[in-house]
C-alpha cells in the first residue's frame, strides 16, 4: 500500500480475474464476463484526486468509467466488461488447449492517478452523472479530464502515479459463475510521470454512442 499522496488505493491490488463460461446467457447470469475494482481515496491529501484507467487490450474490455475524479475518504468503483466476442475465443481456446493456455494472459491493465487543483476539482461536484453513480460525466467535463491528462502526459513536474494489474481468465465449468475481483500480491507501482505507451484507455468512449 502506497503512502504517496497522490496515490489511489486500488482494490485487487494485482490482477484482476475474469470468469468464463460457455454459455453464460444460460446459467442465470446476465451473459457476461466482469469485474470490478475500487479506487479509493486514503485520505493523506485533502485535495480531490483524478484517475484513469488503461489497458494493453482496448477492444477487448469495456471500462467504465475510465477515467474520473475521488474525493478524499472516498471511492469510485470501475466496472470492466470482457466483451462477448473475445470471452467466446477465449472459452475456445480452453476447449482445445485446456486452462493452462488461459494462464498466462499478456492482458494487463494500467491505473494512474494524479492530484488535480481545487478548482479544477470544483467543476466535478455535485455534478449529476449519466446513468448515476459510477456512470459516466457529461461530455464537457469528460473533455476536461481528457485534456487534463493530456497536459499531465508531457508535464514531468506533475507527480503521476502509475499501477499495473494483471488479468487472469478462469473457466468455470459448473452451472453458475460469477465474475468476480481477482485480488492477492502486493502493491509495486511507483510514482512517475510517465505514461507507458503500450497501455491505451479503456473503451469506455464507445459507451458514449448509447
Amino acid at each position: 500500500m502506497s503512502s504517496l499522496p497522490h496515490a489511489l488505493e486500488i482494490d485487487p491490488e494485482s490482477s484482476l480475474q475474469f470468469t468464463i463460461t460457455r454459455d453464460p446467457a444460460t446459467d442465470g447470469s446476465d451473459g457476461s464476463s466482469r469485474c470490478t475494482m475500487t479506487l479509493r481515496h486514503p485520505g493523506h491529501t485533502k485535495g480531490y484526486l483524478a484517475f484513469k484507467v488503461k489497458t494493453t487490450q482496448p477492444r477487448r474490455y469495456l471500462v467504465r468509467p475510465n477515467q474520473g475524479i475521488v474525493a478524499p475518504n472516498s471511492s469510485e468503483t470501475v466496472s470492466i466488461l470482457l466483451v462477448d466476442k473475445d470471452r467466446q475465443v477465449l472459452y475456445s481456446t480452453y476447449e482445445r488447449l485446456g486452462q493452462s493456455a488461459l494462464d498466462h494472459s499478456k492482458d494487463k491493465f494500467l491505473v494512474q492517478s494524479c492530484a488535480v487543483s481545487d478548482d479544477f476539482s470544483a467543476k466535478f461536484q455535485n455534478e449529476p452523472r449519466m446513468g448515476g453513480e459510477g456512470g459516466q460525466y457529461k461530455k464537457e467535463l469528460v473533455e476536461e479530464l481528457t485534456a487534463m491528462w493530456n497536459k499531465a502526459s508531457s508535464d514531468s513536474n506533475l507527480p503521476v502515479y502509475n499501477k499495473k494489474l494483471h488479468v487472469r481468465h478462469v473457466v468455470d465449468t459448473g452451472a453458475n459463475a460469477a465474475a468476480v475481483k481477482g485480488g492477492g500480491g502486493t502493491n509495486n507501482g511507483a510514482a512517475s510521470s510517465s505514461l507507458p505507451a503500450s497501455f491505451q484507455e479503456g473503451v469506455d468512449k464507445r459507451n458514449n454512442a448509447d
